[in-house]
């Protein structure tokens, strides 16, 4: 890879530059998507020679292994399932003169990173300064506070973490990335101190993309939209829980919810036709099933706006593998309480 290591805007810079090895020149990008039956692509910590990480096969092996049925508190896990702010950050200022120089030749700020990541020539129609992205540091920040190192499983996956970063054109509100990966044997970068985790899949929005995207769909009102969401309580969690993970997979990945509350702020719920009922508390648990499966029970109490009267719904997730899925759907049910004596 190329090594900028003058800063000066000068002819010099942009002759570098534009010799610079392009990902598609070279026969051995490390982050070319690979088929199934070959060897994963290598880590971005490997090819700066940084540091090593584990075949991701092993980490695969893994993963398949029959997980215990707990029934004690949620314990932190090897996945992750986590919401927040993707960045690059450069591991040197080689790299960092690198960057700027592309920048000016670009024509754009030093800071617009989907700008220059994302540029294409005009006359070959490939992106000379992707080499770039694939050597800088991802960082997901949550809360405002930097929680883990992400590298990339394959080159779609840091196309996608490059569109994370287009600048919004009429909001101005924070792009929302959500990762979801396996952690490198809870190992920490040596030189951010981050956990690092292989990115098998991410996507991003705002949550007005996401307030606008279930309106389209269900046509919840936006206060049953901040119920959910405010339950749930994706924000502040780091996605490294059995029960996290469930809750941030129901909150982007499930429109029932949405659904079910809205109806029964409204009182329009079959089960509810006397008065409107709100959100009022979301509770985790492990399911008491017996199987190989790690299921989470979550259970939505409904509180009466005008009585004492609740209302419980529950639906379960299945968070075995790094990716949730729904094992039991949205459903009314009434909960075991002790009879008086």
């Amino acid at each position: 890879m190329t090594d900028t290591t003058n800063s000066e805007n000068s002819a010099a810079d942009v002759d570098v530059l534009e010799s610079a090895l392009q990902p598609d020149d070279v026969p051995n990008v490390a982050l070319n998507a690979v088929p199934n039956n070959q060897t994963a692509p290598q880590s971005l910590m490997e090819i700066s020679g940084e540091e090593v990480t584990p075949p991701l096969e092993q980490l695969d092996e893994r993963a398949d292994k029959d997980v215990v049925q707990r029934q004690s508190s949620a314990q932190e896990t090897t996945f992750v399932y986590a919401v927040g702010e993707l960045a690059p950050v450069f591991p040197n200022q080689g790299l960092q003169q690198t960057f700027d120089a592309a920048a000016r030749v670009v024509g754009v700020s030093e800071h617009d990173y989907y700008a220059v990541f994302n540029y294409q020539d005009p006359t070959t129609k490939k992106r000379p300064y992707f080499y770039i992205a694939e050597q800088v540091r991802w960082v997901l920040s949550i809360n405002k506070k930097n929680c883990y190192q992400v590298l990339p499983r394959s080159r779609e996956e840091l196309l996608n973490f490059i569109d994370a970063l287009k600048p919004l054109s009429d909001s101005l509100q924070e792009v929302l990335s959500t990762v979801i990966g396996v952690v490198v044997d809870d190992s920490k970068s040596a030189t951010s101190g981050l956990t690092n985790v292989i990115c098998n899949h991410c996507f991003s929005q705002t949550l007005d993309d996401l307030h606008n995207q279930l309106k389209q769909q269900t046509g919840v009102a936006t206060a049953a939209i901040q119920d959910v969401l405010k339950q749930l309580e994706f924000s502040p969690n780091q996605g490294r829980t059995d029960f996290n993970r469930a809750k941030n997979y129901l909150a982007f990945r499930y429109p029932a919810i949405y659904l079910t509350t809205h109806s029964m702020s409204n009182g329009n719920s079959s089960s509810s036709a006397i008065s409107s009922f709100f959100l009022d508390k979301v509770t985790t648990n492990y399911s008491d099933l017996k199987s190989p499966h790690t299921v989470v029970d979550i259970v939505f109490l409904y509180k009466s706006k005008t009585t004492k009267q609740e209302k419980y719904y529950y639906c379960s997730v299945d968070v075995t593998t790094q990716f949730p899925f729904i094992n039991s759907p949205l459903q009314a049910f009434m909960p075991l309480t002790p009879i008086a004596s």
